[in-house]
């Protein structure tokens, strides 16, 4: 210890510690603030080299066997690829469940779909009727793929709600 309170240790012995208490605790409370600030910034740096292109889902999906896609009439929503599979008489036709607007999901309603985040109403076609959408809703191409599987191509739109049935048989 120094003789004096404020005075620098000039009479070194055997037993004086190479570094005080509180100097030691200091370092320690500036290397852990520095390596948190660094593993922030790694962490982040490693989310901002992570690609996007990952995230987003296939635009060719398939909806399953023609049997099992036919087996009900009616409208069904499909979450994962958010659209709507309307099937017929044996023809099945998929439309977007996006909205034209802001692209939150649309909900069926009696007079057709309407959107719960800014109020845009669709007929049952999918026509815009009211709200701020700007564009219909689109129905996209539907196919048979190599396996047998109905598939759908969601790079490939279409407006006219007739030409969007698919008859798998035919």
């Amino acid at each position: 210890m120094p003789k004096y309170r404020n005075s620098l240790n000039n009479d070194y012995d055997d037993r004086d510690p190479l570094i005080s208490r509180r100097s030691f605790l200091a370092m320690m409370g500036v290397g852990a603030c520095l390596l948190g600030a660094g593993t922030l910034t790694g962490a982040s740096l490693l989310g901002f080299l992570y690609p996007n292109a990952m995230k987003t889902p296939p635009s060719i999906f398939s909806l399953g066997r023609p049997e099992e896609v036919l087996a009900h009439e009616g409208k069904i929503f499909k979450p994962k690829q958010k659209v709507f599979v309307e099937s017929k008489e044996g023809k099945v036709r998929v439309q977007t469940a996006v909205c034209t607007h802001l692209g939150c999901t649309v909900n069926m309603v009696d007079t057709g779909y309407a959107c719960p985040c800014h109020g845009s109403t669709y007929d049952q076609y999918g026509r815009n009727t009211g709200g701020p959408a700007p564009l219909p809703l689109v129905f996209f191409t539907v196919f048979k793929g190599a396996s047998g599987d109905i598939m759908v191509d969601k790079s490939k739109t279409l407006l006219d709600w007739n030409a969007a049935w698919y008859a798998p048989s035919a």
